[in-house]
Formats: structure tokens, sequence, C-alpha cells
């Protein structure tokens, strides 16, 4: 019997060379063979897509858009705020009577933010539902729209994501201050808890009402959600910054270094708010509301089988 002294093949992550090569730009009549060449660069993204669950490949795809989601969310959002803010000591200041003052400031801070919401939302929320916001998530969760599991990863993304959009900004922009949201001058704090919670919770119910609840109109639900955002900038930017996003006053806070006293408002109100829409949205389910008007929509709501049962029994 003989041997052979050949040497062993290479284990398997000895070998990513030869899968890395750069590949030439074909002309199009040569377009078919690039399809076939082209897969073994795709090798190591091939094992390790199949070699990972579902639940959790899917889960890592969904937190890695909500990362990029929310950066690109509070990146636009704060470099457009940069834009009618002169100097730092106004940006640190900005949600105090220089709003109030000027109120094509207020107008333009709105309608960044809510573009920000619209186009952001409409981009990812096929991913990850586009929330953007540890309060949304949050009530996405009471809801039982959102696993636990999913929503305590989509809030670790939507905080990270949050200090490295405003790291970016607070390094590229000029001013070199972020826009923090604080009380008014002549907001206490009792008043701005709940200025955060009736706005964070009127936010919280059109994403309830447009996104979670299935119905035509759900494709254009980021129009409505960002729509709401502009509206609850106008009227709560120059009370309390109008904040709705817990992620947002932190993430700021962190970049300029500097916490107020009572940034727990900004935690305590939007999670406030949370809880006041879903008892809301709990509520009215539970009193059947799609009975109202059962042909306000060509599809079905949430409920499903449900509501096909109670027309039937209608019938």
């Amino acid at each position: 019997m003989s041997t052979t002294n050949a040497p062993p093949d290479p284990p398997s992550w000895r070998r990513p060379l030869r899968y890395f090569n750069r590949m030439p730009l074909l002309p199009s009549h040569r377009k078919e063979l690039s399809l076939t060449t082209s897969r073994g660069n795709l090798y190591l993204i091939t094992q390790f897509k199949e070699r990972l669950p579902m639940p959790v490949r899917n889960r890592a795809i969904a937190m890695l858009s909500e990362f990029v989601g929310t950066f690109f969310f509070m990146f636009v959002g704060l470099a457009g705020n940069s834009v009618v803010v002169s100097d730092a000591a106004v940006a640190i200041q900005f949600a105090g009577g220089d709003l109030r003052a000027n109120p094509a400031k207020l107008l333009f801070t709105a309608m960044v933010w809510g573009l920000s919401v619209i186009v952001n939302a409409w981009a990812f929320f096929r991913i990850s539902g586009g929330l953007f916001n540890p309060a949304v998530t949050m009530a996405m969760m009471f809801i039982r729209a959102v696993p636990p599991v999913d929503g305590l990863c989509d809030m670790v993304a939507q905080l990270v994501a949050s200090v490295l959009a405003s790291g970016v900004c607070y390094a590229l922009l000029p001013e070199g201050a972020l826009a923090a949201t604080e009380l008014g001058s002549q907001t206490s704090v009792t008043q701005g808890v709940f200025i955060e919670a009736i706005l964070t919770a009127r936010l919280v119910i059109a994403v309830f009402m447009l996104a979670a609840e299935k119905h035509k109109a759900t494709y254009i639900a980021p129009v409505g959600i960002g729509l709401c955002v502009f509206a609850c900038t106008l009227t709560g930017a120059a009370y309390t910054g109008a904040s709705l996003n817990p992620a947002r006053s932190f993430a700021v806070n962190v970049v300029n270094g500097q916490f107020q006293g009572y940034h727990w408002i900004y935690w305590v109100g939007p999670a406030l708010g949370a809880l006041l829409a879903t008892g809301f949205y709990l509520l009215i389910r539970k009193l059947e509301y799609w009975t109202i008007d059962s042909g306000a929509d060509s599809y079905q709501s949430k409920i499903g089988e449900e509501l096909i049962a109670l027309q039937q029994k209608k019938d």
C-alpha cells in the first residue's frame, strides 16, 4: 500500500484570496460571463448567510437597517437645523426665545425634521419599520407589533446611530455645536414633561394608525408620520425643543458634553406619551373601531380574520 506526501488542502479560512480577484468591467456582449465569474466573489458572504439561522440573519439585517436609517435621519435633521444657527451659543440655547422671536426659523426647523422622517422612513420601513425612535419602538413593543428582543436591539441601534450622527455633524459643521433640545425661558420642568408626552402621544398614534394598522394607504404612511413630526415641531419647538425622541436629545448632549439637570424629561415625557397612545389604541381596538365604517378601506385591517368573520355575520 503506497502513500503519498502531497500536502493536505488548506482549511477554508486560508483560501479567501482567490475569491476576491478584482473583476474587470466587461462589455455589454459579455455580461453573461460576469454572472458566473462573480459568483466566486460572493463566496464568503454566501457562507456567512447560509450558516446563520434565518431568525438571526433577519434580525441582523433589520438592526443594520435601523442603524443606517437612524443615522441618516439624525444627520439630515441636525445638519439642516444648523442652517438657522448662527453660532455655537445660539445652537446650545436654540429651544429658547430665539425660535419664538423668529417664526421663519421655527418653520424651517419643523420642515427639516418632518422631511427627514419622510425620506428616511419611506426608504427603510419595509426592512426594519423605519422607527428611528426608542419611544416609538417601545410603543410598538407594547402592542406586540415588535417582539421584545427585536425592540431592544432596535433601541440600541437607534442610540448608537444617533450619537454617531451627532458626532459626525459636530465634526463637519462650521458652527462646531449642535442644536440641543432645551426648555424655553418661560417653560417649567412640569410643563416640559407634559408637552413632550402629549406631542409624543400624537406621533405614536400616527404610527399606530398609519403603519401598524394595515389599510390601503399604508404604503404612504411615512408621509403622514413626517407631517405629524412637522406639526408637533411647530407646536413644541419653542417650549421644549420638540424632541419626541430620547435618542435625539441624548445623542446631542453626549456630543456637546452638556447635560441639563432636567434632561430626564426627554426620556420620561416620550415614555409617558407612548403609554398614553398605547392605552388609547388598545381601547379602540377592544371597541372594534373598524365596525364604524367597515368599507372605508379596500384592504382589511390588521385584525384580518376577525373583521372578515364580523362582516360575514352582518351579511
